[in-house]
């Protein structure tokens, strides 16, 4: 059996284990330097600091200070702060913000020595933005590690080479220094608790530890014990993390959560117009930026800042608005209403720039705070908002759960619902006109009233069986019905068939308890296997027969046409089964445990057993579909299974194992998709491909060719929800953008 394709799996979200942060540096000349008030100290290239004489903001300033104070950088809410004189042989970046305070790393390569070599020259530089033109810098002496800020201005840095940690007051002076055990390697600073403060540590034999630093002065000690009175869920933080599924000119959805420890808390929210990456957070404030592509092909970096608290967000700050071509990043927040950005030019300068937003912030858009509101209650609020003012109508299946729901599960709810709400905002000619859209979830629609058929088969079985073959089967599912023990059948091979191959695709739970024994008088014995009794068998049967109709009359109803009926159960199957690297790994040894019941029972299966349950579930609801298959180039023969579906007399591959994701987003590059796909895109042996359990010479044998391109249009993306009203198949490309397909004549 063949591996699904786990290239095409969307890896919604992944985590970080935030581990040791042995951060910066190389080494650096000994020495001090300090400023005089009322003066900038501007490092440049040769490494010897200038002072550049600064603007005195009037004793009765009418405007901010920074408004008086730095040259405006493009924007009249960007200035840029004199860390540096552009050049491209410095660089600085803000190491972190606490309070008033920004600390800076400014790296220098002077000219060459006589080897040829530029060593780096690193210093620190201190200074608060928002309140001071003055900068203050430090030449450390050594290369720094760990840094931490405190809000007055002083910090700790770690020099890694003496394994010491350094205290600086807000002056740049050092007030003391402690040692540490150098078998250990400091990780992040946790907080202060009993007079101390705590950094994660870890050894060699990645034991973690607690590191405990008296705040005045005194040995440090280190314990694997966590510190009874401080929290060091930081310690295990996983980072925050944010996608978006559509880009468009003006609003798109971003949605943003964390995990500290075991508890699950965070925002969801809509955003600007690209994809977002966090860049920086502080408390409930956060800066974060989308990329958009212009026409040719360059991007373009879009930032907004966040008061998560307030639910608002600020006027959105681009690139193209700075004077001088550049690339931004924002390092750090100040006193939630500024963001200091490093900002790189097309020479490989940079220069640090002061974003201050100044306008009036307007709502976030679907604003849900999980901190908190309880998610279900955030979903149907955005449920409700949806059907008051976006005209759709969308009833997930989540809020009428009375199970309790997983956070990921809310998660994609809000995100299907929100989809809809900015694609109509933003692309209206996705829609009718005036019309309330209504997509189907797919689930709990209610309107479907489908009885068990305990009388399935395909069209490719039957010519290849007969119709006395297939009626002994129906013979053998009447008998199992209704507890008998023997069964008519012309012949003892068809009563070892319909145990067999025909029992295991058209009456799956047969199989894995009831075996056939002696054929007698034109009739077979039914037996249980050891182990199993009768009743046990009955019990199963009866589950598996619920089971199977429940699914059918939860995901279709009555109504549905053929195409809508295969995506219902496509959408369904590639949501309710996970692939099972475990049994593909022993397939061989374990071929008497696969079939399709195991992957209903168990949720989990691979190839053939894919195709065997969602060939059933088809038949159930009256749609022509049979397990198919073939050989691989590249993995030899039987190295793949996937289904044959008839619609309107037209013959198509679906592939429920490679368009199974873990987000529900079926991939519809395996959904009603062609022989010649499955050969050139995916590289099978289109001339040998199965059907009816007929492998050999199949192709000479029956006509069943998948050459219509009618559905072409979806292959391009993942699938999001269907609306029948308007005969509608929404979906994401490649791209995140939402697309329609309208499916009717």
């Amino acid at each position: 059996m063949r591996q699904k394709n786990s290239s095409f799996l969307r890896n919604r979200v992944s985590y970080i284990l935030l581990a040791l942060l042995l951060c910066l540096v190389g080494l650096s000349a000994c020495g001090k330097k300090g400023a005089k008030e009322n003066e900038t100290v501007t490092p440049t290239a040769d490494g010897a600091p200038t002072a550049a004489p600064t603007a005195t903001p009037s004793p009765t300033p009418t405007v901010a200070f920074y408004k008086t104070a730095y040259e405006t950088a493009g924007r009249s809410d960007v200035y840029r702060l004199p860390i540096i004189t552009p050049d491209p042989d410095t660089s600085a970046f803000c190491i972190q913000t606490s309070g008033e305070y920004a600390l800076f790393s400014v790296t220098q390569l002077p000219e060459p020595n006589e080897e040829g070599d530029k060593p780096s020259r690193i210093m620190f530089a201190l200074c608060r933005p928002l309140e001071s033109m003055q900068i203050k810098y430090l030449d450390p002496g050594y290369s720094a590690g760990v840094t931490t800020l405190f809000a007055d201005g002083s910090f700790l840095a770690e020099d890694w080479e003496n394994r010491k940690i350094r205290l600086y007051d807000n002056k740049m002076d050092e007030v003391r220094s402690y040692d540490y055990d150098g078998s250990w390697f400091l990780g992040q600073f946790l907080g202060e608790a009993d007079g101390n403060w705590y950094f994660f540590a870890m050894n060699d034999s990645r034991v973690p530890g607690y590191l405990a630093v008296p705040k005045d002065g005194g040995e440090t000690k280190i314990s694997e014990e966590e510190p009874e009175k401080l929290d060091t869920s930081a310690a295990h933080v996983q980072y925050p993390y944010g996608w978006e599924d559509m880009s468009n000119d003006s609003l798109s959805a971003t949605w943003y959560f964390h995990e500290s420890g075991n508890e699950k808390n965070g925002i969801a929210f809509t955003k600007s117009r690209q994809k977002e990456i966090l860049d920086c957070i502080d408390g409930m404030t956060m800066c974060g930026h989308g990329e958009l592509e212009a026409e040719d092909g360059t991007e373009t970096r879009d930032f907004r800042m966040y008061d998560l608290s307030n639910g608002t967000a600020s006027r959105t700050l681009s690139e193209r608005e700075i004077d001088v071509p550049c690339s931004l990043r924002a390092d750090g927040i100040l006193e939630n209403k500024a963001v200091v950005l490093y900002a790189r030019r097309p020479d490989d300068s940079c220069e640090v720039l002061l974003w201050v937003p100044e306008d009036e912030p307007a709502p976030i858009a679907g604003f849900c705070d999980f901190t908190k509101d309880e998610p279900i209650k955030c979903l149907a609020n955005m449920v409700k908002d949806l059907q008051t003012n976006a005209n759709i109508l969308i009833t997930p299946d989540i809020l009428e759960s009375e199970e309790e729901v997983a956070f990921s599960e809310v998660l994609y709810e809000i995100n299907f619902a929100n989809q809809f709400a900015l694609a109509r905002a933003t692309k209206p000619e996705l829609f009718k006109e005036g019309a309330t859209v209504h997509p189907e979830n797919m689930r709990n629609n209610g309107t479907g009233h489908y009885e068990f058929n305990p009388h399935v088969f395909s069209k490719f079985y039957e010519m290849e069986h007969g119709e006395a073959r297939k009626q002994a089967l129906f013979n053998f599912v009447d008998a199992l019905r209704a507890g008998e023990e023997w069964f008519e059948c012309p012949d003892e091979q068809t009563m070892w068939w319909c145990h067999g191959r025909l029992g295991h695709y058209f009456y799956p739970v047969e199989e894995p308890y009831t075996f056939v024994g002696l054929y007698k008088d034109g009739k077979g014995q039914i037996v249980c296997y050891d182990g199993t009794t009768k009743e046990e068998f009955e019990e199963k049967r009866d589950e598996f027969e619920r089971m199977i109709t429940d699914i059918v009359n939860d995901a279709v109803g009555d109504d549905y046409t053929d195409l809508e009926k295969t995506l219902a159960l496509y959408e369904f199957l590639t949501e309710y089964c996970t692939y099972d690297y475990e049994m593909l790994e022993h397939s061989v040894e374990w071929m008497d445990r696969q079939g399709g019941y195991r992957a209903l029972i168990e949720k989990k299966g691979i190839c053939n057993e894919f195709a065997c349950l969602y060939q059933y579930l088809l038949l159930q609801v009256g749609v022509d579909a049979e397990e198919s298959g073939g050989p691989s180039v590249i993995y030899g023969q039987d190295s793949h299974a996937w289904v044959y579906v008839t619609l309107d007399g037209k013959g198509y591959l679906v592939d429920p194992t490679w368009g199974e994701t873990a987000d529900r987003a079926p991939i519809l590059q395996y959904f009603l998709f062609t022989d010649e796909l499955r050969e050139s895109r995916d590289l099978f042996d289109a001339s040998k491909f199965s059907v009816g359990g007929c492998w050999e010479d199949c192709r000479k044998k029956y006509s069943f060719e998948a050459t219509d391109t009618r559905y072409e249009g979806l292959w391009d993306g993942t699938y999001v929800a269907m609306d029948r009203s308007a005969q509608t198949i929404f979906f994401l490309d490649r791209d995140g953008n939402m697309c329609a397909f309208y499916y009717g004549e």
